[in-house]
């Protein structure tokens, strides 16, 4: 539950650092329901994988704030790009 805990605020501190709070709050919600969905197909219905502690359907409760914050990731990866970012040649 700790690490629980240390990722929601880790996510919660990025997303008010960033200027589309409410955007990209919605964004890590999806990211977090798509990945709570994939997450439990892979371990409750087709068993390609499985974890040693599962919290929930299989699957730890953090893994579900990585995924969430990992769809965040992208949006922001992807405005840098689009934005002509410095370190991307085009």
């Amino acid at each position: 539950m700790l690490l629980l805990a240390l990722y929601l605020l880790a996510v919660l501190f990025l997303i008010l650092s960033g200027k589309d709070k409410k955007v990209e709050l919605w964004i890590v919600l999806y990211g977090m329901v798509t990945g709570f969905i994939i997450e439990a197909v892979g371990t409750s219905v087709s068993g390609y994988q499985s974890f040693v502690q599962p919290d929930i359907f299989g699957i730890p409760y953090w893994l579900v704030v990585v995924w969430g914050y990992g769809f965040l990731l992208m949006k922001r990866v992807s405005l840098i790009i689009a934005a002509g970012s410095p370190w991307v040649r085009n």
